[in-house]
């Protein structure tokens, strides 16, 4: 078995060969494809549209892998916000409003985050798509990230280019809104 040239390095040595030469990009696209695709059809829900998306975020990533630099984050967290972006350029261009499926998701985090009794729990869960709607789209992707897709609150800033303690500040302040909605619901 003979080995490529891509085996024996690492991903930022990957990285860094990809700004000289772009056929070093490939292990990193197909390292990167699959988690790309799902972060994009969660929020697109198309599947032809979703390939469109992950293609151009794959593109954009490429393009600029020169501006690239390692920071402390990883590369998955570069390309995932330029993916997100580029499904924020969809929805702007398009004017449309996206959806949130909670099928893929468990959302037991989110009730435990905003203090709800055992026995509104239930309750909870039956109204959360309607109180997720009333969110603004960028507090809709904080509550995403945070509580479906698991992302760190470090990761949450890099992706969103905001502080760390902008991205706590923020998802509190959206959990806050989202338990006074929940409130209203139950009146």
């Amino acid at each position: 078995m003979t080995k490529t040239k891509y085996s024996e390095l690492t991903e930022i040595e990957l990285i860094e060969k990809s700004k000289e030469d772009k056929t070093y990009f490939k292990p990193l696209y197909e390292k990167y494809y699959e988690q790309i695709f799902r972060l994009v059809f969660a929020r697109v829900q198309d599947v032809e549209l979703t390939g469109e998306i992950t293609s151009e975020a794959f593109s954009k990533t490429l393009a600029n892998i020169h501006k690239f630099e390692y920071k402390g984050y990883p590369f998955s967290a570069w390309i995932t916000r330029i993916a997100i972006n580029c499904c924020y350029d969809y929805f702007r261009a398009k004017q449309k409003n996206r959806m949130v499926s909670l099928e893929n998701y468990t959302t037991h985090d989110i009730a435990f985050e905003i203090e709800l009794e055992e026995n509104d729990k239930e309750l909870w869960l039956t109204l959360l798509p309607d109180i997720l709607e009333k969110l603004k789209p960028k507090d809709l992707e904080l509550v995403e990230m945070r509580f479906f897709e698991g992302k760190s609150f470090a990761e949450i800033a890099f992706i969103l280019d905001i502080t760390e303690g902008n991205a706590k500040t923020r998802t509190y302040r959206v959990l806050k809104r989202m338990k006074k909605l929940f409130r209203q619901g139950t009146r």
